[in-house]
């Protein structure tokens, strides 16, 4: 189990600093999008069975995610105001701190966290490049990378990577209903940006031997 906070997440990877797209406000009213290829993240790595980090609701299950049963599955939470961070519930305690202090660091109402999580085999890492939103939706464009030699890992088994990323928009988790996702095996374009005059978040344009994959819009705001 490991965390990272970096500029461009990967495992054990930290940068200080970040670039950010400033987000267009496309109407008076202002549904704000815009990319960037810096976020700002927090990544949680571990074993899990179903989805690691959750808004808890009142109950005895306290409202976590049941056991997922199809493989490579991905799943959403989005926060956007700070009563609904204090819902968000981790599965590993070790890692409560670290997920606390961004909620903490995040100025709600000028930002958003997207929590994104999913499997990847354990013998790779995924690497962010880009992140692109809209009032409605939420894209995300990775690259898989292999881990050092020097890590023990087993071919066959899977982890779950979780990360936090913080978006530098006041999205509401109401309005966002569209999530996609992309995984390639190249190298991250770092000068991808938002065209002026769309109304939605940047496309996502596969890489090379990339798969694509897109969550239902009844899976709005991640919560089970």
């Amino acid at each position: 189990m490991s965390a990272a906070l970096a500029g461009c997440s990967g495992i054990g990877e930290s940068d200080g600093g970040s670039t950010r797209t400033a987000p267009r406000d496309d109407s008076p009213d202002g549904p704000m999008s815009g990319s960037t290829t810096e976020p700002e993240t927090l990544l949680l790595r571990m074993n899990a069975d179903r989805p690691p980090i959750w808004l808890a609701e009142p109950g005895e299950d306290d409202g976590r995610p049941t056991v997922r049963q199809q493989n490579r599955w991905r799943n959403h939470v989005i926060v956007d105001e700070a009563s609904r961070a204090d819902r968000v519930t981790v599965a590993e305690a070790a890692d409560r701190e670290a997920v606390d202090e961004f909620l903490a660091a995040t100025e709600f109402g000028d930002e958003t966290v997207y929590i994104e999580m999913g499997e990847v085999r354990e013998c790779f890492r995924l690497e962010l490049c880009h992140v692109s939103w809209s009032a409605s939706e939420i894209s995300t464009d990775y690259t898989r990378k292999t881990r050092p030699y020097t890590d023990h890992c087993e071919v066959d088994e899977s982890v779950i990577e979780a990360r936090l990323i913080r978006i530098p928009s006041p999205l509401d988790d109401d309005e966002v209903n569209g999530f996609s996702s992309s995984i390639g095996t190249g190298a991250c374009d770092r000068h991808r940006t938002t065209v002026d005059g769309e109304g939605g978040a940047s496309p996502t344009i596969p890489r090379e031997n990339s798969t694509a994959t897109e969550t239902p819009t009844a899976d709005s705001g991640g919560e089970q």
